[in-house]
Formats: C-alpha cells, sequence, structure tokens
C-alpha cells in the first residue's frame, strides 16, 4: 500500500519536497495546500517585476496546479489553507477559501512548509496604511507595483536589507524611482 503525502504550503519547500517525494515513490499519493492563488512561484524574481525587467506577473509562476496533476501526478490545492492539525487521528483540516467549505484529509506523512511572515511591527505608526506593503508572493508584488504606478509614487523606502528588500530598492531605482533602503 501506497503513502498518502500531504504538504502544507505550495511555494519553493513545499513544491520541492513533492517533487522529492514523487522522485522516491512513483505510487504516493501526494497533496499539497497553498492558501495563495499560486504554487511554484520564483520568490527571488519578483522584485524584477518593479524595474519592467519581468514584463507580467504570470510569467513569475513557474509551474500552475494542472501542470503538477498531469505531469508529476501531485495534486496541488491552491486557495486551500490547513487550518487544523490533528495529529492522534492523522488528519488536517482544510478550508476551502473560495467556497468556505471545510474538509478533512488524512496523511500518513505530513511535511509543514508555510513559508515566513514579513515583521509588520504594530508599534510603528501608518504601518496598516495602505501604502505599506510587504514582498512576500506574485500577489504582493502585483499589488505594490499597481499601488505605485497608479499614484505615481516617486519616492520609496524599502526596510530590510536581505537578498529580497536589496533586490526590490535597485528595481524600483531601475524604475526611476528615489529609493531608501533601511536596515536594522
Amino acid at each position: 500500500m501506497s503513502k498518502k503525502v500531504l504538504i502544507v504550503g505550495g511555494v519553493a519547500g513545499g513544491a520541492s519536497v513533492a517533487a522529492r517525494v514523487r522522485r522516491l515513490d512513483e505510487s504516493a499519493e501526494v497533496i499539497m495546500f497553498e492558501r495563495g492563488p499560486n504554487v511554484s512561484f520564483s520568490n527571488c524574481c519578483l522584485p524584477y517585476h518593479l524595474s519592467g525587467e519581468v514584463k507580467e506577473c504570470n510569467d513569475l509562476v513557474l509551474m500552475a496546479p494542472d501542470v503538477f496533476k498531469n505531469q508529476y501526478n501531485i495534486d496541488a490545492r491552491v486557495y486551500n489553507e490547513v487550518t487544523e492539525i490533528k495529529r492522534e487521528e492523522k488528519k488536517v483540516v482544510v478550508k476551502n477559501l473560495e467556497t468556505g467549505e471545510e474538509y478533512e484529509e488524512s496523511y500518513d506523512k505530513l511535511v509543514l512548509s508555510p513559508g515566513a511572515s514579513p515583521i509588520m511591527p504594530k508599534s510603528i505608526g501608518g504601518i496598516t496604511n495602505e501604502n505599506v506593503f510587504s514582498v512576500r508572493n506574485v500577489v504582493d508584488i502585483r499589488k505594490i507595483k499597481a499601488y505605485a504606478d497608479n499614484n505615481n509614487v516617486e519616492d520609496i523606502v524599502v526596510v530590510g536589507g536581505g537578498f529580497i528588500g536589496v533586490e526590490t530598492a535597485e528595481n524600483f531605482k531601475m524604475n526611476g524611482r528615489n529609493v531608501t533602503l533601511v536596515e536594522a
């Protein structure tokens, strides 16, 4: 009897795990849950949409759920959020974010790869304003670019000097914006 492997998170880590499971066991049932609209997108290339080097946001998406299914027999479920783990029963509770339906899925193996959440300190005044963003996924970068373009934003502050922060600053600069990079 083959194993049923559930993976929470469908971006780089989750997609890599799914591919590895498939290589190790062709008969395993593999289900990957992603609460957002995209699986397997290029995290590191997100900022390149800000300069126009990557023209379309969809070009950042490496593989759609139907490709996972057709080429690798991996069930990639977007807009599905795992809300609870029932360890004793070896089940997870999943909410379909499009329909609101909740369901349970059993597993033999469970892998958690939900990704990181940006630190957005509530103690900083204005952190929840409409012109404050975080860069985590394709949806985020689409919103940032649309806001900057639609509001003719000239001055940008990027907080965080890691790879993504530096590349975000660089690509805004390449786009002709005035950029300040802040690192703790």
